[in-house]
């Protein structure tokens, strides 16, 4: 199948004002507008910016003003001596040093855990069939969450009962909190994407669930990589790459009864990982990633290695202590939870009986922090990592954040053709080309394209689905256009190219798009800089595999003279044939001048709707 170009229609079936779409309170997410590279740097300040659900009382949202300039991230949690979350706090009242040289705080912002997002609120009218908007119908709760489930690291005691504290966590967790779940047993899996839905993550967790979910016991751990550091940091580089590029704060909430890293191994160790594991870390603290170590083991009695003074290099109770797998001195592994937490900006908790109480504590405390920005004194991309230290001018309170950034160049892909690896960039509007995932460095859009992303509000639109026709067998040209798309169709075979292969059932899906975005139509309106929009659209399977993809370019509709047009609005159409196996897809939209992006993800089968309707173009 070759890619459809776009072109421009009159949407009768998307009547949507923006008026019509019903928003509820907003929070302010300037760090969360932010283009962000590799090297845990933003090229745009927030301090100019404040997001684009961030309503006025007339619901008239504020400009967001970009530069391109570099700034560092430093999300920092405080707490008092009780452990609880310190509000009210200036910019004033913190100062930060790079290599322990002071740099001027150039950008300050409060994150509440008790503040609500933009949503469509209670009385926002019903959309028709298969029209979707990327606002949530209730407000968002906090950043988002990571639970990594590791049933590799648990002993088979320790599985029943975390699993039922788990469920007894989600069953109250807060409103709005957004989770997403990966499993570690004999393969790292994304059992749920990011969910504010209590019943989809209870379902992730319940065995009976017909649906994917956690296995109800895992045996065979020693089999898999128990206690291996190995094993450990695979988990973690993958997590990272998944997050990579999402917006804003991510809180990664390791469950687990050991973590068998060695930040502070010695040379010449059985198993020297030092270098490794603190690369890992680096690159999740860069992605704006705090890890949460939680011990499930609970208060343990006669804990092993207390006689002897067990250390994650001393070993306490065992040969190779937390090095090499062993986790035998539970000091040691205490130590280890709480220097990686350290090192991202996060929370060590153990020896609490209670895990649903640990995992609510952890919730809150990662929902409420202040992000600072500085510009680095050095804007090469060297490859040197950097000490990062923040102070408080007020005693008493616990300091938490990431302690190095790293100058990492950037990497940059064929795929897609474009500049530095992006399909379509800013210069080229040569057509439409294949979707790429994962993506090219920095490339913020296609970063939140993955199945089980979050929904990305930053530039509002609505999206239309349906199918067109019915599903038929795939020519030989479909299918080598498939083939040519990610893993799912790739047969790897080494010095050999992957084998044709059989026709499928494919199915044409057509989108059409209507972006009616408060800040295009303010920026026209004062005469600023037409907006240049790519729009994208994915297809994946149940394992996440990317089975068709593409994306565009758009301009703004040209449906009446230049000097008149102030609507900003941008009307859109795409067309793909997908795989009949396909239960998701996925829709972005991205403004180039702003890097400002909105996503959402769709369920198939998409509902059925009147036929009159479903052809109305």
């Amino acid at each position: 199948m070759k890619n459809r170009a776009l072109w421009f229609c009159s949407l009768a079936v998307l009547t949507l004002a923006w008026g019509q779409i019903g928003l509820g309170q907003a929070q302010p997410a300037a760090a969360q507008n932010s283009s962000k590279t590799q090297t845990g740097e933003e090229q745009s300040p927030p301090a100019s910016s404040t997001a684009p659900s961030a309503a006025t009382a007339d619901n008239t949202p504020s400009m967001t003003i970009r530069e391109s300039v570099q700034r560092v991230i430093v999300d920092v949690m405080v707490r008092d001596a009780h452990g609880k979350p310190v509000h009210g706090l200036a910019a004033s009242d913190f100062s930060i040093t790079e290599d322990k040289q002071p740099q001027e705080v150039l950008s300050f912002d409060t994150y509440d855990f008790d503040k609500t997002s933009i949503s469509r609120g209670p009385n926002a009218p019903p959309l028709p069939p298969n029209v979707f908007v990327n606002i949530p119908k209730a407000p968002e709760r906090g950043p988002l969450y990571v639970m990594l489930y590791d049933m590799l690291n648990m002993e088979m005691e320790d599985q029943i009962t975390a699993r039922q504290q788990v469920l007894k966590f989600i069953q109250s967790k807060p409103a709005g909190t957004r989770f997403c779940i990966f499993v570690n047993s004999d393969e790292l899996d994304l059992v749920q994407g990011f969910t504010e839905d209590k019943s989809q993550l209870y379902a992730a967790m319940d065995p009976k669930s017909p649906k994917k979910h956690v296995p109800r016991i895992f045996l065979y751990a020693r089999n898999h990589g128990k206690n291996d550091p190995y094993t450990a940091v695979d988990v973690l580089t993958h997590i990272s790459q998944y997050l990579d590029g999402i917006p804003g704060r991510k809180n990664l909430i390791w469950l687990a009864g050991t973590f068998p890293l060695a930040l502070n191994a010695q040379q010449g160790d059985s198993a020297y990982w030092d270098s490794n594991v603190q690369s890992e870390i680096n690159a999740l603290a860069q992605s704006q990633v705090a890890v949460f170590p939680l011990n499930v083991r609970g208060v343990v009695v006669n804990p092993e290695g207390a006689g002897t003074g067990g250390t994650p290099t001393s070993g306490g109770g065992g040969t190779n202590g937390t090095i090499a797998g062993g986790g035998s001195s539970l000091t040691g592994n205490y130590v280890v939870a709480d220097d990686l937490a350290s090192a991202t900006g996060g929370r060590a908790i153990y020896s609490d009986n209670d895990l649903s109480s640990m995992l609510a504590d952890a919730t809150e405390d990662g929902g409420n922090y202040y992000t600072l920005t500085y510009a680095p004194p050095d804007q090469n991309n060297d490859g040197k990592c950097h000490n990062l230290a923040v102070k408080l001018d007020k005693p008493g309170y616990q300091l938490s954040f990431r302690k190095l950034y790293c100058r990492v160049p950037l990497v940059t892909t064929e795929a897609g053709g474009g500049n530095a690896g992006r399909p379509n960039s800013a210069s080229s509007n040569s057509g439409p080309s294949t979707v790429t995932v994962p993506s090219a460095a920095g490339d913020v859009l296609q970063a939140n394209m993955r199945q089980g992303a979050p929904m990305v509000h930053d530039l509002i639109f609505s999206a239309h689905l349906r199918t067109e026709g019915r599903p038929a067998l795939a020519s030989p040209e479909q299918m080598a256009a498939l083939q040519q798309q990610a893993s799912y169709y790739l047969t790897h075979r080494r010095n050999k190219p992957p084998a044709p292969l059989p026709p499928t059932q494919v199915q044409r899906y057509v989108v059409d798009y209507r972006v009616l975005d408060p800040q295009l139509k303010e920026r026209a309106t004062r005469g600023g800089q037409e907006a240049s929009l790519e729009f994208t659209v994915a297809a994946f399977d149940s394992e996440g595999h990317t089975l068709n993809g593409i994306v565009n370019d758009g301009v703004a509709e040209a449906s009446a003279p230049a000097g008149d047009n102030k609507t900003g609005l941008f009307r859109v159409r795409q067309s793909l044939d997908v795989p009949v196996k396909a239960v998701c897809m996925r829709v972005g939209v991205r403004d180039r001048l702003t890097d400002r992006i909105g996503t959402l993800e769709v369920q198939l089968p998409l509902a059925a709707e009147p036929v009159t309707q479903a052809t109305t173009h």
